[in-house]
């Protein structure tokens, strides 16, 4: 009798919880795990080790949450972050499975639409292409300051010129005295009357065509080896980037949480809070490309339109999402989000520049 007696003394312990209320559903608790919802006590502030551990033990098991908190994730910006931060982990759907998840649907579109070879040859298509070529030639005479001089020394020609009327204004070095004869609005080469150093014709880099017409010549780029370099490792960034898209894309989550973190330093939150809100808000970055990509295959909407819906949409929930989770004033929100968006660009900035530096690393190893 006097053991069965310490044996409901031990059981009615419950000083080894976190809490006394359930942070999900405010039951009482019985024990570990909340009889109402299910809900484990653990701390309401987990440690990055068992944030992750959690990910993994559910990573597998799949059910009406995900789709619920899928959402509300797109309808309402920062309610996600509130109540995972507030001890809701049962009502939702952990925020790195449905990163994960969400990324795993983009990358899947992405290479079965597209594809990595598909991408790497559309680069020397582009090379290809009248419209580019033009402006990729003058780009690498611009950036070789000796071949800027002997064109600044060289007699000037007027000719009449078949090539993007864009470049007109883009390398004013190079051309000058510009008359529009005929612009076809980017669906074929343009036509266009303007000064040229000679040393261009003389290098053969523009060509008459049996009309009279000046144009880009392609033949000298199999000798050119600075154009040849930066093709090669233009294809090379496109590789890189193909193949470790998904990690790359995941770091840029930690990298948010360290721009908010030093946003807002003056705040005494747990660094791991402002992790769960950049799984948030890139979990939903997800959801736009995978959008700005369906749009994109189907309907086929200017670029330039996709990238501005893209960038305009993702600083709004970005604003929004400030706003509720961190509960400053409207005006101190959105300048704290332009802030850590300013920041966040910084760092894609440099992991692009570290792409670029493997990728000419990578160049420079196969030439040899």
């Amino acid at each position: 009798m006097k053991k069965h007696k310490n044996k409901k003394k031990i059981t009615d312990d419950l000083s080894y919880l976190p809490y006394k209320d359930c942070l999900n559903c405010g039951t009482e608790l019985k024990g570990m795990f909340c009889h109402r919802c299910g809900q484990k006590a653990v701390d309401k502030t987990p440690t990055v080790g068992s944030f992750i551990f959690e990910y993994f033990d559910h990573a597998v098991k799949w059910d009406h949450k995900f789709f619920s908190t899928f959402g509300t994730l797109i309808r309402r910006p920062g309610h996600l972050t509130n109540e995972y931060n507030a001890g809701k982990f049962t009502s939702q759907e952990h925020p790195l499975k449905l990163n994960m998840f969400l990324l795993f649907v983009f990358i899947t579109l992405f290479l079965f639409f597209s594809g990595t070879e598909k991408v790497t040859n559309s680069v020397q298509s582009m090379v290809e292409d009248d419209q580019v070529f033009s402006a990729l030639q003058l780009q690498m005479l611009e950036n070789d300051q000796q071949y800027v001089q002997k064109m600044q020394d060289s007699a000037k020609d007027t000719v009449l010129l078949l090539a993007p009327l864009h470049l007109a204004d883009n390398y004013p070095k190079i051309i000058s005295n510009i008359k529009t004869i005929e612009n076809t609005n980017g669906e074929a080469l343009d036509k266009w009357v303007a000064v040229l150093p000679q040393v261009l014709i003389e290098d053969k880099i523009v060509v008459p065509d049996d009309s009279g017409n000046y144009y880009f010549s392609k033949e000298n780029i199999a000798d050119n080896s600075d154009l040849n370099l930066t093709i090669t490792i233009w294809e090379k960034m496109v590789n890189i980037t193909s193949h470790y898209f998904p990690i790359l894309f995941l770091l840029t989550a930690p990298f948010l949480s360290f721009s908010i973190q030093l946003v807002q330093r003056k705040k005494k939150i747990p660094g791991i809070n402002h992790f769960i809100f950049a799984l948030h808000y890139t979990a939903f970055l997800e959801f736009l490309m995978i959008v700005v990509f369906i749009l994109h295959l189907t309907i086929n909407p200017s670029m330039l339109l996709l990238k501005y819906v893209l960038q305009i949409a993702s600083s709004i929930y970005l604003a929004i999402a400030y706003h509720r989770v961190y509960a400053s004033t409207w005006v101190k929100d959105i300048l704290k989000s332009i802030l850590t968006n300013f920041i966040y660009t910084i760092i894609l900035i440099l992991i692009f520049i570290a792409i670029f530096i493997a990728a000419c690393i990578v160049a420079a190893c196969d030439v040899s």
